[in-house]
């Protein structure tokens, strides 16, 4: 076993064990409205502002601890490592801009920024494949004869439920 397969296993398992812990208390997290629902939205700062708004139902920590817990199991896998840190990317992403722009205290930050960072890093690990990857979605296929008809076809249909779903929705 080589040093980078022991190296990628052990990054693997550090971040799904953290993002699953995270995941899982998502609920617990924002469920009692964090203390604030005395104060006026003026008086807030970032981090309450944010947890008041995440605080307000549950159904949106839920959601997000559901991705978050999915994915972390996904790293466990050998098979699956890629689709659990494709799923996990865009997640830590937001969690880092909310963390920054909301000013969440510096060590939630730097946690959430070092997690999004192991996830990038295992995707470098895969780089072979994550090539091969895009250039399948990339290569060009044999242009269709058909494909100006088609477009033009495409593009009246858009339109007109464009402009139906518009009007449906003045009524």
């Amino acid at each position: 076993m080589t040093f980078q397969k022991i190296l990628e296993r052990t990054l693997r398992y550090f971040v799904a064990f953290f993002i699953f812990v995270y995941g899982a208390a998502k609920p617990l997290q924002f469920g009692n409205k964090n203390g604030f629902p005395d104060k006026l939205v003026s008086e807030l700062t970032g981090m309450e502002l944010m947890w008041s708004f995440f605080g307000y139902t549950k159904t949106l920590p839920i959601i997000i601890g559901i991705i978050q817990v999915s994915g972390a199991l996904l790293l466990l896998s050998q098979r699956t490592k890629i689709i659990g840190a494709l799923l996990l990317i865009p997640v830590m992403i937001n969690i880092v801009l909310f963390d920054v722009f909301y000013q969440v205290k510096t060590g939630a930050t730097v946690n959430a920024i070092v997690f999004l960072s192991v996830l990038l890093i295992l995707l470098i690990f895969e780089h072979r494949k994550m090539i091969q990857v895009f250039k399948i979605m990339t290569t060009k296929t044999k242009k269709d004869p058909n494909r100006i008809i088609l477009f033009i076809i495409s593009a009246l249909l858009a339109s007109t439920l464009f402009f139906v779903y518009t009007y449906l929705q003045r009524q």
